[in-house]
C-alpha cells in the first residue's frame, strides 16, 4: 500500500484560462482540475505569488480560482500520526531500524504551502539525523542487544526532543513514541531458538513421562508379584488351616482320630484296602510335613528375635560406647580449658601483683624525691634568710663605722661582743646545712675593714686565749680600736 503524503495531500497545477471575450459566459474551473475536498482539509490557492486560504469554499469561478495557477490539498486535522524511520548502523556491520511516530497538526496551512513542507516525515527524519548521538549509539551494541539500544534511543529521543523540538512552519509535532524494530536476522535467530526451545521442552516433558511410566510399570509389576507372593501364601495358609479344620472335625467326629476315621471310611466302603493304606501314609507323611513346617518356622522365628536382640543389644553398646567416649573428650575439654584458665589467672594475677609493687616503689620512691626537694629547698630559704639577716647586720654595722659612731667611745668589749653574737647566730644556720652542693652566697668585701665570714671566732679582743686566733680582717679591726682606745 503506497503511503499518502502528509500534511499537503495533492498539489496540481492550473492551466491558465482564455481571456474572457464580450458576450461569452463567466470563466471557471472544471470540477476535474480542483482536488476534492473531505472533512478535516483545506484548499490554498496560489496567485500571482500570492497564497490564499480557501475557507469559505470558493466557487469555481471565482476570481481566485479562475486566476490561481497552483492549488494545494492541505491536511488539517489534530494529532496526525507521522512516522519517521532512519537506519542506524550497529558494531556488528548491521543495521538497526528506529521508528519514531510524532502526532503533527497543521496550523498555519498557508505558511506549510509557502515553505514547500509537503512531505513531514521527510522533514521529521532529517530533524532526527541532525542528532548525531542517536548513530553513535548504535555504533556501541550488537544486534542481540536491541533491547538495550531500545532503552538508550528512547530516553536520548526523547531528551533531545525536549532540549530541542522541531520547529516547522505552520506545523505542531509533538513526540508520540520511539520504536526500535526487530531486524530480521535477529527475528529468524529468535523464532529458530524459540522452536528449539519447545522441541527441548516436547523432548524434555516426553522422556520425563516416558522414564516415570517405565518406573510406575516397574513398581506396579514389584507390586503385582508381592501381592501374588502374599496372596499364594495366603492361600497356602487358608489351606493349611482348612485342612486342620476338616481334619479336627473330622477327629471330633471320630473321638479325634483320623486313624480310626479312615477305618470308618473303609467300614462304609468309600475306600478300599489300598486306598485305606495310602490315606495312613499320606496322613503320616502329612503329619511329618506339618511337624517339619513348624519346627522350620519356629526355628525361623527364633532366629529372627535373637538376630534382632543382638542387633539391638550391639546397637546398644554402640550408643553406649559412644556417649561414654564423647563425656570423657568433653571432660578433658573442660578440664583443659579449666587448667588454662586458672594458667591465665595466675599469669594475670602476678602480673598484676607486679604491677602493684613497681607502681607502689614508683610511688614511694617520687615521694621520697618529692620530700628531699622539700627539704632542699627549706634548707635554701633558711640558708638564703639566714645570709640575709647577717648582710644586714654587717650592713649595719658598716653605717656605723662610715658615720664615726664607733669612733667616739670605747667599744672593744662591746664591738667583740656584737660580732661574737652575730657570728654566733649565724654559725648554726650554716652548720644545719647538710646539702653540700649548695654553698651560701659570700657577701660583698666591705669598704672598712669588719669582721665577717665562718673564720671570726668569739675569743677576746687581743686574740689571746683557748679561742682560734683572729684572721687577717680581725686583726685589722682590732688595731683599729687600739687607736680609738689611745685617743680616748
Amino acid at each position: 500500500m503506497e503511503k499518502q503524503p502528509y500534511p499537503v495531500i495533492d498539489e496540481r497545477v492550473l492551466e491558465p484560462l482564455p481571456p474572457k471575450r464580450l458576450f461569452s459566459r463567466n470563466r471557471g474551473r472544471t470540477r476535474a482540475e480542483v482536488p476534492f475536498v473531505p472533512a478535516g482539509h483545506q484548499l490554498v490557492y496560489r496567485t500571482r505569488n500570492l497564497y490564499v486560504l480557501d475557507t469559505t469554499d470558493l466557487p469555481l469561478d471565482s476570481p481566485t480560482v479562475v486566476e490561481a495557477s497552483h492549488v494545494s490539498l492541505v491536511d488539517v486535522t489534530a494529532d496526525t500520526e507521522v512516522v519517521a524511520e532512519i537506519v542506524i548502523p550497529s558494531r556488528d556491520a548491521a543495521n538497526f531500524t528506529l521508528r519514531v511516530a510524532f502526532l503533527c497538526t497543521v496550523t498555519d496551512p498557508v505558511a506549510v504551502v509557502r515553505t514547500g513542507g509537503s512531505d513531514a516525515a521527510a522533514m521529521l527524519a532529517g530533524y532526527l539525523k541532525g542528532h548525531q548521538r542517536i548513530f553513535q549509539l548504535g555504533l556501541d551494541y550488537d544486534l542481540k542487544d536491541i533491547n538495550d539500544l531500545r532503552r538508550k534511543l528512547d530516553a536520548q529521543i526523547r531528551a533531545y526532543h525536549t532540549i530541542e523540538p522541531p520547529d516547522f512552519s505552520g506545523l505542531a509535532v509533538t513526540l508520540a513514541s520511539v520504536e526500535v524494530m526487530t531486524p530480521t536476522q535477529v527475528a529468524e535467530l529468535v523464532a529458530k531458538l524459540r522452536e528449539a526451545q519447545q522441541t527441548h521442552t516436547v523432548k524434555t516433558t516426553q522422556l520425563t513421562h516416558d522414564h516415570r511410566l517405565d518406573e510406575l510399570e516397574l513398581d506396579h509389576r514389584r507390586t503385582r508379584e508381592r501381592q501374588d507372593t502374599e496372596h499364594t501364601r495366603s492361600l497356602d495358609a487358608m489351606r493349611r488351616e482348612h485342612a486342620r479344620d476338616e481334619l479336627r472335625k473330622t477327629s471330633e467326629a471320630v473321638g479325634a482320630d483320623p486313624v480310626a476315621a479312615i477305618y470308618l471310611a473303609h467300614a462304609a466302603g468309600e475306600l478300599n484296602a489300598r486306598e485305606v493304606a495310602d490315606q495312613l501314609r499320606l496322613l503320616r507323611e502329612r503329619e511329618i510335613e506339618q511337624d517339619r513346617e513348624d519346627l522350620r518356622l519356629a526355628v525361623d522365628h527364633e532366629r529372627t528375635q535373637e538376630r534382632l536382640r543382638w542387633e539391638a543389644e550391639r546397637a546398644d553398646a554402640l550408643h553406649r560406647q559412644k556417649t561414654e567416649l564423647r563425656r570423657e573428650v568433653w571432660s578433658r575439654e573442660d578440664r583443659r580449658w579449666e587448667i588454662e584458665a586458672e594458667a591465665k589467672r595466675l599469669d594475670a594475677q602476678r602480673v598484676f601483683a607486679h604491677e602493684e609493687s613497681r607502681a607502689r616503689w614508683e610511688a614511694e620512691r617520687a615521694d621520697v624525691r618529692r620530700e628531699e626537694e622539700w627539704k632542699r629547698e627549706d634548707r635554701l630559704l633558711e640558708n638564703e634568710a639566714v645570709m640575709k639577716t647577717l648582710r644586714a647586720r654587717t650592713e649595719v654595722i658598716q653605717e656605723l663605722a662610715r658615720h664615726g659612731h664607733l669612733d667616739t667611745a670605747n667599744l672593744g668589749p662591746g664591738l667583740d661582743r656584737l660580732i661574737t653574737d652575730l657570728l654566733v647566730g649565724a654559725a648554726p644556720a650554716l652548720g644545719a646545712s647538710e646539702d653540700r652542693a649548695i654553698a651560701p652566697t659570700e657577701p660583698e668585701a666591705p669598704a672598712t675593714p669588719t669582721p665577717s665570714g665562718p673564720g671570726a671566732g668569739p675569743g677576746p679582743s687581743s686574740g689571746t686565749g683557748p679561742g682560734p686566733g683572729p684572721g687577717p680582717a680581725d686583726a685589722d679591726f682590732v688595731d683599729d680600736d687600739r687607736n680609738t682606745k689611745v685617743e680616748a
